[in-house]
């Protein structure tokens, strides 16, 4: 099992690896069953989280009021060419303190019966006549030309793995409101249409709509005039992904337009580029920051390791700098509280760090934790400190720092969790590896002998390095 990550995004791949789930749970509740292609997207988005659980755990009962008003919004939202601009910040709460991410942007133009155009992240997204094609601001010579097998909804989710786009689902996803309910936020994918908010002319309120399950809600505010969204939230307030205590809210803003030029609106030319079958190829990663970058900018063996100064994660501790650390071989894994394959990898690579010591060898395990919400450091240090109290973690013999903004993720090209790069004494990369199962950490302690007995490694066995 392993975390991915996608432009900025990240999604989890799992292979269920228990016995214990029934197949007939997921039809306990007839009222919310979903479509056996939204229950396709259910087990991309969840793998084994979904298979180890009844769906009657956490889905709830539709509302035919709740359903019949969401159906209209549907309805409105494709019923004449649009441009829209959909705004995202996401936050963090935790108690009494609140981080919030940078305001992103979604642009799509959505023209009905023809296809949708989308703008985020930098790429640039063609949904129409059968297919699915893509283009990435950082390069003009390649793009993605597929299928979309009947979905252009679920062609662009199995490409980002990452939707919290409600704008896309309400435009080209399912049209049956309960299934739509659950592609509105792919990390919210239980959610389902369960009451109306009148509107209050009094107080300047529209109506609104109301989703929920036993660990996420929203609301979707609909202009009374137009019948469009004007505002929505999501919270997520438990399951595998949130700690106790916290709260992620998603907060949602739309503008519509319409379309001068409908003819011309989904225009994305990409005649002459060479095509590539994933749009994480499309992204010209920069260049590595420190050290000796190469020319395409990506980490490979042989190169010198970009440097770093990360604070620890004991506040009384001095930043750790692997400047400072020549001279000893440094393991370093990046992982992050929410990917179920780094939780289970923690313990082991502790372990490697303590074989290492016992046997002599001049080892550094550094666990470097990226890609949470939390960016200042005080929350930071106080999230991951309760993350290893709560997991009961033995970090003896390895050491925790924390890469605050992800730029150490991103200048060792980090695209899935957990990796873990092994760094010679003379600072020099030697192996990079995505994931973290059977076998990996004996590999790991073969590739510490190679290095201190002149060995030759041997090849990855297959599934090594996948992301």
């Amino acid at each position: 099992m392993i975390r991915t990550r996608s432009s900025g995004t990240w999604s989890e791949v799992a292979v269920p690896s228990s016995p214990q789930a029934e197949p007939s749970l997921l039809m306990q509740n007839i009222f919310s069953t979903p479509s056996p292609r939204t229950l396709a997207f259910l087990v991309a988005l969840l793998g084994a989280t979904l298979l180890s659980r009844p769906v009657s755990a956490q889905m709830r009962d539709s509302d035919p009021e709740a359903a019949a008003a969401f159906a209209k919004v549907i309805a409105e939202i494709r019923k004449a060419p649009r441009a829209v601009e959909e705004t995202l910040v996401v936050t963090t709460r935790e108690g009494e303190l609140e981080e919030s991410a940078p305001k992103v942007t979604l642009l799509w133009t959505n023209v009905p019966g023809k296809g949708l155009k989308a703008e985020f992240g930098g790429f640039r997204i063609r949904l129409a006549d059968g297919r699915m094609q893509a283009v990435h601001e950082s390069r003009d010579d390649l793009a993605v030309d597929l299928e979309d097998r009947g979905s252009p909804y679920y062609a662009l989710f199995t490409q980002f793995g990452d939707l919290p786009w409600p704008g896309l689902a309400m435009s080209i996803g399912e049209a049956v409101p309960e299934d739509c309910a659950m592609q509105l936020n792919s990390r919210a994918p239980w959610l389902q249409p369960t009451g109306v908010v009148a509107a209050d002319p009094g107080a300047n309120r529209n109506p609104r709509i109301e989703f929920s399950s036993d660990i996420e809600k929203m609301w979707i505010e609909v202009d009374s005039k137009t019948g469009l969204p004007t505002r929505a939230e999501v919270v997520i307030h438990g399951g595998r992904m949130v700690p106790e205590g916290v709260e992620i809210l998603f907060d949602y803003q739309w503008t519509f337009e319409p379309v001068d030029d409908p003819a011309r609106a989904l225009a994305l030319p990409i005649e002459g580029r060479e095509r590539v079958d994933v749009v994480g190829a499309l992204e010209r990663r920069a260049e590595v920051a420190a050290g000796e970058p190469g020319g395409d900018g990506g980490l490979v063996p042989g190169r010198k390791a970009p440097l770093f100064d990360l604070p620890d994660l004991d506040a009384g501790l001095p930043d750790v700098s692997l400047q400072a650390l020549r001279g000893r071989v440094v393991v370093l894994d990046f992982w992050a509280t929410w990917c179920g394959p780094c939780r289970a990898a923690l313990p082991r690579l502790a372990a490697l760090g303590r074989w290492a010591d016992e046997n002599g060898m001049p080892v550094e395990v550094l666990a470097v934790n990226t890609s949470e919400q939390s960016r200042t450091l005080d929350l930071r240090r106080k999230r991951i400190a309760t993350f290893v109290e709560e997991q009961k973690l033995d970090a003896e013999g390895m050491g925790m720092v924390l890469d605050l903004d992800g730029s150490v993720a991103d200048a060792y090209a980090v695209r899935g969790l957990p990796t873990t790069v092994v760094i010679d004494a003379a600072g020099r990369v030697v192996t990079v590896k995505t994931g973290f199962g059977p076998g990996s950490e004996e590999r790991l302690k073969q590739d510490l002998l190679d290095l201190f007995e002149g060995g030759d490694r041997e090849p990855a066995a297959e599934g090594d390095g996948l992301t």
